[in-house]
């Protein structure tokens, strides 16, 4: 099964973001929470949050490979598929627990630098390097 190619960059912007703005931390339980936090407040994809937490199940349900769109800096450990895949499906837990019942179900953030006078996010990185 194919995932559509919005849930395939949302996909390699997390896994790009976690192997080279968060140090190659480990996949861990923070890691998931700042992740969550990030998407809402600095978007990677202007779909409605629930639809990002659906298409992220969509990529770990398929049989994509996910974990292997880049290649580590010299020393650092590659991100094994099956660590990758759990990482993704407690993000997109962890992102439906963060919109609630009466929340809105988009994206938090100034928007995509496409639409008409927003300034460019400052992204992802800048975001996870306050959050910790």
């Amino acid at each position: 099964m194919a995932v559509e190619p919005w849930v395939t960059g949302l996909v390699n912007g997390i896994l790009y973001n976690a192997m080279f703005h968060s140090d190659g931390s480990a996949l861990d339980d923070d890691l998931v929470r700042h992740y969550a936090v990030a998407l809402r407040v600095s978007p990677i994809s202007d779909e409605p949050l629930r639809r990002q937490a659906a298409g992220l199940r969509a990529a770990v349900a398929s049989d994509a490979v996910l974990a292997s769109a880049f290649e580590p800096y010299p020393g650092w450990r590659p991100y094994d598929e099956a660590e990758f895949r759990a990482f993704l499906a407690r993000l997109a837990d962890a992102v439906d627990e963060s919109i609630g019942p009466d929340a809105p179900d988009r994206p938090d953030g100034p928007g995509l630098p496409d639409e008409q006078g927003v300034p460019r996010p400052r992204g992802l990185r800048a975001l996870l390097s306050r959050l910790r």
